[in-house]
């Protein structure tokens, strides 16, 4: 019998933790593995098939999505890593991503809303005011007010430092006008981290980041969803903003800092990133196992094949690769270390062997593999955006070369 998953992931955690702290990760780790079992790999297939939708001018999600949020505030998921002091648990980024992995297992478009959490969350902590964290944090602690990202427009993917996102300020607010394309939870998000020009003669040094709060927002718009290859039960959408209100206040770090402080949080981001891919990547390998363990061809089962033994090797090797490297960046941010390589690491190399891994699952499976009535399709579909957002693969290698360079010229 092939060993549970949360299993692995607390022996992964083991070492870096004192015997109180594993058994504090243990037992959330157990609930977030029943949570899983009972609540979302039932119905993720489902969910896949109905998707996100526009209906009457307002985002609808599947309606067992809503049961899933639902869940992750009750038990207290979406404030695993703030402060206590705000209302969290106050536990560690490290703990955070192995609960995303083993929810990605199940389905990774449980993931989005979490992960997107935790990245504003991040943000808040690091560039945030005393009185900005005292507005914010209980409320995403709770789950009441859920975050994403508004970085991305029709001419600025990841060139960031084009974006043209207007923010003009007006006494004590900032008035807001310009659009947004690829906003993951799209409908469902009430708080971002925004990044618009303050002064557009300076280009990418006249970029500033805020707090946006959406509600009681009427010029804040979600205007279409996008159809998408994957993800389908999590809202991809265009937004607009008209006017849009920012209280002076909500502005994280100085005028025209702003890149710097989004791509700084995008480092972040990326450790998340490669913690989803690792569970898609791990929920395909024992699909293919299973498979190959009942299917005979030729007389014998497929397992029995050397074939198919090296390929079970190469994605075991892969997946506890970027398991282990993902765990070390997040490791590194609690300890305050630096991270910035090492998370564009765990996301290029999570997010590169997840697709070879579900590819392979889809050969291990033959015919069957195309048909939706089997997951390794659906995983298949899922975890390509993975090389895509927060940073392409290509970004990555760039960031991880001058990284790298630096070491050689220094």
């Amino acid at each position: 019998m092939v060993l549970k998953m949360v299993n692995i992931l607390k022996k992964n955690l083991l070492p870096f933790f004192s015997k109180e702290e594993t058994e504090i990760n243990n037992s959330i780790l157990d609930l977030v593995d029943t949570i899983c079992q009972e609540q979302i790999d039932p119905f993720a297939r489902e969910m896949d098939s109905i998707g996100a939708k526009i209906i009457d001018g307002k985002v609808k999600l599947p309606p067992k999505m809503y049961d899933i949020i639902d869940t992750f505030r009750k038990n207290d998921l979406f404030g695993l890593t703030v402060p206590e002091q705000f209302g969290g648990s106050g536990l560690t980024s490290t703990l955070f991503n192995a609960v995303l992995e083993r929810i990605a297992r199940s389905d990774a478009s449980s993931t989005v809303p979490l992960s997107l959490q935790g990245a504003l969350i991040d943000y808040i902590l690091y560039y945030g005011s005393t009185e900005l964290q005292e507005k914010y944090l209980p409320a995403m602690a709770s789950g009441e007010s859920l975050g994403g990202f508004l970085y991305t427009e029709p001419q600025s993917g990841s060139d960031l430092g084009s974006v043209k996102t207007k923010a003009v300020k007006d006494g004590d607010n900032y008035i807001i006008n310009g659009s947004k394309i690829f906003i993951s939870n799209a409908g469902v998000s009430n708080v971002f981290t925004l990044l618009a020009s303050t002064d557009s003669s300076k280009g990418s040094n006249g970029l500033t980041a805020f707090i946006l709060d959406t509600r009681d927002q009427p010029g804040f718009k979600v205007n279409r969803l996008e159809k998408k290859l994957g993800l389908n039960a999590s809202p991809t959408g265009q937004i607009t903003m008209d006017d849009v209100v920012i209280p002076a206040e909500n502005r994280l770090g100085q005028e025209g800092k702003g890149l710097g402080i989004i791509l700084f949080g995008l480092s972040l981001a990326r450790i998340t990133v490669g913690s989803g891919a690792v569970g898609v990547a791990d929920a395909a390998y024992r699909k293919a196992i299973k498979y190959v363990s009942e299917r005979k061809q030729f007389g014998q089962r497929i397992i029995d094949f050397q074939g198919t033994q090296w390929k079970i090797a190469d994605m075991a090797t892969k997946i506890e690769t970027a398991r282990s490297y993902y765990l070390y960046a997040s490791r590194l941010k609690d300890l305050k270390k630096k991270f910035f390589e090492e998370a564009s690491i765990a996301k290029l190399y999570g997010s590169e062997i997840a697709q070879e891994v579900c590819y392979e699952a889809i050969q291990m499976h033959g015919g069957y593999g195309f048909i939706k009535d089997y997951d390794v399709e659906r995983y298949y579909r899922d975890v390509r955006i993975n090389t895509i957002f927060d940073g392409t693969s290509e970004i990555q290698k760039l960031i991880i070369f001058r990284d790298e360079a630096q070491k050689f010229t220094n």
